[in-house]
């Protein structure tokens, strides 16, 4: 029994040591963007609390961005490593290293500017394409100006006013209630 543990630990192991000498920060993060382009449309389809046209859109729009996502990592990340190949071409110690740093700091790069703005470009390609963005300039205004109101009658009766005891001050008001006095 224990001759099988052991043989079980060595497998895993060797397992450990060959992912980790091939870690890549690009591996992961496509593997995450990848997942979250399954995922992410499926829980927005089945959100019942939102309107149906609401959710397919909110799904594709999330599906694109990871579309976008996969092949910007990818991009900035190989490209940030051969940059970084370059700089050390003289010493493969430090080009080695060169290359797993600038790979790092290409899917951050990615992650927080290339990513966001390519993102902003593309839905907005495709929110014209679906007809989110309509013009407001050719939009026929709501409020109807030609059609004419009711007629309102004014009386101007101008005898009411001063004559009678309509308007004249009424001496009960001015009663002493209270403590107050007038």
């Amino acid at each position: 029994m224990a001759d099988f543990a052991g043989k079980i630990a060595n497998t895993a192991k060797k397992i450990l040591v060959s992912v980790g000498k091939n870690n890549k920060p690009i591996y992961t993060v496509m593997a995450i963007a990848t997942a979250n382009g399954i995922f992410k449309p499926i829980s927005s389809l089945t959100d019942k609390k939102e309107k149906p046209e609401a959710r397919k859109y909110a799904a594709l729009r999330e599906f694109a961005t990871e579309c976008v996502a996969v092949p910007t990592y990818w991009s900035c990340g190989v490209g940030a490593a051969a940059l970084g190949a370059k700089l050390f071409k003289d010493n493969p110690e430090k080009k080695a290293m060169a290359r797993a740093n600038m790979m790092f700091l290409g899917v951050c790069i990615a992650a927080f500017l290339v990513i966001p703005a390519v993102c902003s470009g593309a839905l907005w390609l495709l929110d014209e394409a679906l007809g989110k963005h309509k013009s407001t300039q050719n939009a026929p205004s709501k409020l109807d100006i030609t059609s004419k109101g009711p007629d309102v009658q004014v009386h101007t009766d101008i005898e009411t006013k001063f004559s009678g005891n309509i308007y004249r001050p009424n001496m009960n008001t001015f009663i002493n209630k209270g403590g107050l006095k007038i």
